[in-house]
């Protein structure tokens, strides 16, 4: 029996993580993962076509693996400091016989709300839609079976560097999966973490990446705003390499063991080992850790406060900020940014917690682990194009031709929460 199989692909600068599911009653059931090491991607943009290729047929390959089938054609993120937002307006009029609103309308009306000046070397990745106005019908969610005459919707766009989808694209050809669809891995980590209600209410999602946070505003159900801050979770674990004379590797590993956002939760007594370059270890206050990953932590909330408050969305959300991606695994992220709640004068209680992906069935390994979130929300907006596969079958053998080869400032939040 064919049962409805969806596959996505999440290709960032550190890991390539690969998801196949089954559509279950218009619900995600894992039933492969994989993850491999990035190579050929900097800053989420591809590099290196070839060692890009390497590192996601790994990654499909173990997803594959696990699930016993071949992967279905993927839906894949992109993301990177390119990506931008943009509110835009469209306005038709409707000339059908019944004076009513249908599919054909909205596409219009959409097209012209599409209809803006952006750079040559740019190109239009997503169309959300916010509300429509018929009339002097206003805030209207969906117009479709109602009659007017003028018809207006409000969108927001977001676009990014065509020659970064380009070879992306051209990385996912090479396994002869067609890169037919991208979307914002932003937007797959939103889909995947918040609720109804948060988005309705007024919500920011912080998605902490490898080399970039991505922010995402919702209000009223819809997204309102959408931006890229250029430092991410590698930048914490640089300043630890810098600020303890360790190698990357080990930078990592201590953050991951022993990291901490916030020193006020760090009892003063508390000592960890660290390697040295001989290859022995040597103890230092926790605190110490600490006293380098937080003023980092405090620089990219203090970059996204700034983003927000330029935009003047701080005091609509309601429902506070909602952290996801990988990091915000590190400890303490949700008690610094309520300490520096309660230290700014003034400031509106917002509220804030970490987001994880557990809006699915199956294989729960990753649900609660937000590094998975944008690749499992951009599952889950792509329900209607499972591919009906036999799952009893075992895995098909491939005829891909493509083989993998061997081989942080002084109250930074000030602005934040004005």
């Amino acid at each position: 029996m064919k049962e409805p199989i969806i596959a996505g692909i999440d290709a960032g600068s550190s890991s390539i993580k690969t998801v196949i599911a089954r559509v279950n009653d218009d619900k995600i059931e894992v039933i492969g993962i994989g993850e491999s090491e990035s190579e050929g991607i900097m800053k989420g943009i591809v590099v290196n076509i070839e060692a890009a290729a390497d590192a996601i047929e790994k990654s499909v390959n173990q997803a594959e693996q696990m699930a016993g089938i071949q992967s279905p054609d993927p839906i894949a993120t992109i993301g990177g400091e390119h990506i931008q937002g943009k509110n835009s307006k469209g306005v038709i009029g409707v000339n059908n016989k019944n004076k009513e609103v249908t599919h054909v309308e909205i596409e219009r009306v959409l097209e012209s709300a599409k209809n803006i000046l952006i750079p040559q070397d740019r190109e239009i990745i997503e169309t959300i839609e916010q509300e429509y106005s018929l009339d002097e019908q206003d805030e209207i969610k969906n117009p479709i079976g109602m009659s007017g005459t003028r018809l207006e919707t409000r969108v927001h766009i977001i676009t990014g560097l065509k020659y970064v989808s380009d070879n992306l694209r051209r990385t996912l050809n090479k396994m002869k999966f067609t890169g037919r669809d991208f979307i914002v891995n932003v937007r797959g980590s939103a889909e995947a973490v918040l609720t109804r209600d948060e988005k309705e209410l007024g919500v920011v999602v912080f998605d902490i990446g490898h080399s970039t946070t991505s922010l995402m505003v919702f209000l009223e159900g819809a997204v309102w705003h959408t931006a890229v801050i250029p430092i991410g979770s590698h930048h914490i674990t640089n300043d630890i390499s810098k600020g303890l004379r360790i190698t990357i590797p080990a930078a990592e590993k201590l953050k991951c063991d022993h990291g901490y956002a916030f020193i006020d939760m760090i009892g003063e007594r508390e000592i960890i080992e660290v390697p040295t370059a001989s290859g022995k270890l040597r103890t230092i206050p926790k605190r110490a850790l600490t006293e380098i990953i937080q003023p980092r932590v405090e620089e990219i909330f203090s970059l996204c406060g700034q983003e927000l408050a330029k935009m003047k969305y701080i005091d609509s959300l309601s429902a506070g900020m909602v952290f996801t991606g990988g990091g915000a695994l590190i400890p303490g992220l949700v008690d610094l940014a309520k300490a520096y709640q309660t230290a700014v004068k003034g400031a509106i209680p917002i509220s804030a917690r970490i987001g994880v992906p557990d809006k699915i069935l199956g294989i729960r390994d990753i649900a609660n682990n937000p590094a998975y979130s944008a690749v499992v929300g951009i599952l889950m907006m792509s329900l209607d194009e499972a591919t009906p596969m036999n799952i009893q079958s075992g895995k098909k053998s491939s005829d891909k031709k493509f083989k993998f080869k061997n081989p942080f400032n002084k109250n930074p939040f000030s602005e934040f929460f004005k």
